[in-house]
């Protein structure tokens, strides 16, 4: 008798705890099965992503350097030196001042230079250079002035003297500074620079111009 009502207990108790799982009893635990295994991420559509990249490297930075306090001699050796160097190198000439000259031009030749030489010292004009030109030709120079005034005063005191050949001519000349403009990897530059200078005693070193 008591092994039947352990029987029946038992099976009374399959049937509440397959009530319960099935819900019937209320809200059943999403976490429990059989819910959880509805919900699993399907595996065949899981894929994995290729690991990220590390950044590339970066590269030297281009830096410019601009020295100057050169003469132009030296400016064409450190343009050199930097070439060598593999280093890019410009030259930049410090334009000098315009020069004004009380001058007589195209004298054909040393004869014609000589004989105005000659008249000129018979007016009493002492102070003269006489410049050979291409293909022969001469010019005298009776003075250098930086500012036209000061040509044109001279002149005029040659004319009161009888001299109508001379005129003022105002002339560029050639550089005589310059500057250097190197360019180049910064880690190049910044380390072969001061080597590169160092023979130039007055050179100085500065930033380029933007």
């Amino acid at each position: 008798m008591a092994l039947r009502i352990f029987f029946y207990l038992l099976v009374l108790a399959n049937l509440v705890f397959y009530a319960w799982s099935q819900g019937y009893f209320g809200t059943v635990d999403e976490n429990r099965e059989p819910q959880r295994l509805t919900q699993q991420l399907q595996a065949e559509k899981l894929r994995l992503a290729p690991l990220a990249q590390p950044p590339a490297a970066k590269s030297d930075e281009s830096a410019c350097r601009l020295v100057g306090g050169l003469a132009m001699t030296e400016a064409e050796a450190l343009k050199a030196a930097m070439t060598a160097a593999k280093l890019d190198a410009q030259i930049q000439p410090l334009p000098e001042p315009r020069i004004h000259l009380v001058v007589i031009t195209e004298l054909a030749n040393k004869a014609a230079a000589e004989k105005k030489a000659a008249e000129l010292t018979r007016l009493g004009i002492t102070t003269q250079e006489t410049v050979a030109l291409e293909d022969g030709r001469h010019e005298i120079v009776l003075g250098r002035f930086p500012d036209e005034a000061a040509a044109r005063e001279l002149l005029a005191g040659f004319n009161k003297k009888g001299l109508k050949s001379a005129r003022v001519d105002g002339r560029d000349q050639p550089p005589l500074k310059a500057s250097v403009e190197a360019r180049g990897p910064a880690s190049v530059l910044l380390q072969q620079l001061p080597l590169l200078i160092a023979p130039h005693a007055g050179a100085t070193v500065g930033n380029c111009e933007p």
